[in-house]
């Protein structure tokens, strides 16, 4: 359960395994409160969304509440439920009117307060084993959104989830503690370019957040343990901007550090609340500065006084290795797109940055009339299922390599712990010695145990070999052949002996694996087995992104025409954008890639064509699927203009 928690607020994770593309209560119900927020607004001349849409956002929100009632303690969401139904009994009519959209927003959001203690209160439950697995999973997903949402950083979550378990057990209160820790107050200190001194600071921020600047040379308060990274924060800021004044011969670039409290959930969310805060007091002033900029530079500290636990970070977060763009023959109808996704890319503001995304999307002629998004999220969902083959292959090849080392490192402490009792007992007399060495024999028997588990992770690593060899995976790890990895996961009637030998290995890694990617493996296994069920997913993670798209579109009105730059939602609405259009890039760029190999007429098309042709086959494949045999389907080229999906030729 807390491998599902963290896999689904993985930011790594495809976006068919993340919260973002997942519909759940917790998802639903922030965007039907962000949507009635915005049309609360007074005095627009035409509210955003429309009604319409907002009033579906409130429909969808409730049926998710009603799958979520089951599985969380009786009585738990009945308020909530009762709510939502009351806006849903007054139609599009009733989230008309400012003043009614201003009352229903409050009934939501006491909705999503009760939510939120229902999912914690179940979450206990599954840790207490009292319920079914599959609730497990889907309070699993719920959990995760709120973890998204209420800005827990997910490096920190992991290391703190792994830090709390190798302590001893947890119960259920604890867990929550560790997953969602109340907020507390952290010191952030940002550096803020453009300027000497910020005027005025004291009465555009609360003054409770304590903000102050500190400038080279002066004095640190309230920072502890942090005041030697705050001081070495100052010293840098001042030389970036002596380096910026040399390297433009002496054209002006003043700097100053601005400290101030937030009230964060861990210092990474901290962080990054900070900068929106500064960013956000930065507006106030940019009326003033007609001929220059002020600007936030990306190096930030964050300080928790009560944990005492210091973060550095420069966001955003820079690669290293060397980069290399998807085909070198980008059709030039297509630079917009990719000139607004970089853009949107480097958006620090969530809200606007997902606004951005729908701007890249709407350049390759995605619109919402003629309903070209129901075309791209289908093309969206054949891409979906070759990220997922892909990962699954990443994940379990990951998987073995963590479960050998953990067997490794146990059998290390097993025999260490056992010659050293035995050690002890030699030189031990009388009852001690005894003592000890009834624990040495105890402590023999554990390492005798880990020899033999040791054996089977032994086993573990050569099947994985018999099954790289199978599908082409060399030393870089990269799977060169996924329609063999599936033949291993489900092996067709006639399989060849190559095939079942990859099979039977596989069947041997299921064995030796736990958690989650077990999990997955035995759900993928079964569906491929039952291709009616992998069509029913395919079409599942297709009205997935539509109603992601569909959503999309909805913060494009607000953030770019209405101008809201805040929502309840914004975390996971700017991760699940960036991914659909990284999606839509990556199918576009291959499709473009091998086109000079493709028949006459898949050559030189626009991409709202590609995307158009693309869904329609989608719709081919499903047809196929429904009718129960996956013979001559291919995963390797499901999105290319070489294929049409159904023409593979097994491998010998």
């Amino acid at each position: 359960m807390l491998e599902a928690v963290l896999v689904a607020g993985d930011p790594v994770s495809v976006l068919t395994r993340h919260v973002g593309c997942e519909l759940t209560g917790v998802v639903t119900l922030a965007r039907a409160h962000s949507a009635l927020e915005s049309r609360a607004r007074p005095g627009r001349v035409k509210a955003q969304p429309f009604a319409s849409l907002a009033f579906g956002l409130v429909e969808a929100a409730l049926e998710e509440l009603e799958r979520v009632r089951l599985h969380v303690p009786a009585g738990r969401l009945d308020a909530a439920v009762a709510a939502l139904n009351s806006i849903a009994a007054g139609g599009v009519g009733g989230v008309e009117s400012v003043a009614d959209c201003r009352a229903k927003a409050t009934l939501v959001q006491s909705a999503r307060a009760d939510l939120r203690a229902a999912v914690i209160a179940g979450l206990a439950e599954v840790w207490r084993g009292g319920v079914t697995p599959d609730a497990g999973q889907s309070l699993a997903r719920e959990m995760a959104a709120l973890c998204v949402i209420e800005g827990r950083q997910h490096h920190l979550l992991d290391a703190e989830v792994r830090a709390a378990l190798s302590r001893g057990r947890l119960d259920a209160d604890q867990l929550s503690g560790v997953l969602l820790p109340a907020k507390r107050e952290v010191r952030v200190a940002v550096v803020v370019e453009g300027t000497s001194r910020l005027e005025g600071l004291g009465a555009l921020m609360d003054p409770t957040c304590v903000p102050s600047v500190v400038l080279p040379g002066d004095p640190v308060v309230g920072w502890g343990r942090g005041a030697f990274d705050l001081k070495a924060l100052v010293e840098m800021a001042r030389h970036a901007s002596d380096a910026r004044r040399a390297w433009s011969r002496e054209q002006a670039g003043g700097q100053v550090v601005l400290t101030f409290t937030v009230c964060a959930r861990d210092v990474g969310g901290a962080a990054l609340l900070g900068r929106q805060r500064a960013s956000e007091l930065l507006d106030q002033y940019v009326a003033g500065q007609r001929t220059s900029e002020i600007r936030l530079r990306p190096e930030t500290l964050a300080f928790d006084p009560v944990a005492r636990r210091i973060l550095r970070l420069s966001v955003p977060v820079l690669g290293a290795r060397p980069v290399r763009p998807l085909t070198m023959g980008w059709p030039s109808a297509l630079r917009e797109s990719l000139r607004t996704a970089h853009i949107a890319r480097v958006t620090e503001a969530p809200t606007t940055a997902a606004g951005l995304c729908w701007a890249a999307l709407e350049a390759l002629e995605v619109k919402v009339k003629p309903d070209s998004v129901s075309k791209l999220a289908r093309a969206l969902s054949l891409q979906a299922v070759r990220q997922q083959v892909v990962d699954l292959h990443q994940r379990t090849r990951t998987a073995v390599a963590a479960e050998v080392a953990a067997v490794r490192a146990a059998h290390r402490d097993a025999r260490a712990i056992a010659d050293r009792l035995e050690a002890v007992a030699r030189e031990a007399s009388g009852e001690h010695a005894v003592t000890v060495a009834r624990k040495a024999a105890a402590a023999r028997a554990a390492a005798a145990e880990c020899s033999v588990a040791l054996d089977g992770a032994r086993r573990a690593e050569a099947q994985l070999k018999v099954l790289d060899a199978r599908t082409g995976v060399g030393s870089d790890g990269v799977l060169r052949r996924p329609d063999d990895w599936l033949d291993a996961l489900s092996p067709p009637a006639d399989a060849d002996p190559a095939v079942q030998t990859a099979a039977d290995a596989l069947a041997d890694l299921l064995d030796f694996l736990k958690g989650e990617t077990a999990v997955r493996l035995h759900e993928w296994r079964a569906m491929l087995a039952d291709p009616v069920s992998l069509a029913a997913w395919i079409e599942k993670i297709a009205k997935q992104f539509k109603t992601s798209l569909d959503w999309l579109y909805v913060i494009r009105n607000t953030a770019l025409h209405d101008g809201q730059f805040v929502s309840a939602s914004d975390l996971l609405d700017v991760h699940s954008g960036r991914a659909l259009v990284d999606m839509t890039l990556e199918f576009l760029g291959n499709w473009f890639q091998h086109e000079d190999k493709a028949a006459p007429e898949h050559v030189a098309l626009p991409a709202i064509r590609v995307i158009g042709h693309l869904a329609q086959r989608q719709e081919e494949v499903l047809s196929r699927l429904r009718g129960g045999s996956r013979e001559g389907w291919t995963v390797a080229r499901l999105t290319s203009p070489t294929s049409t999906g159904w023409d593979r030729t097994r491998a010998a």
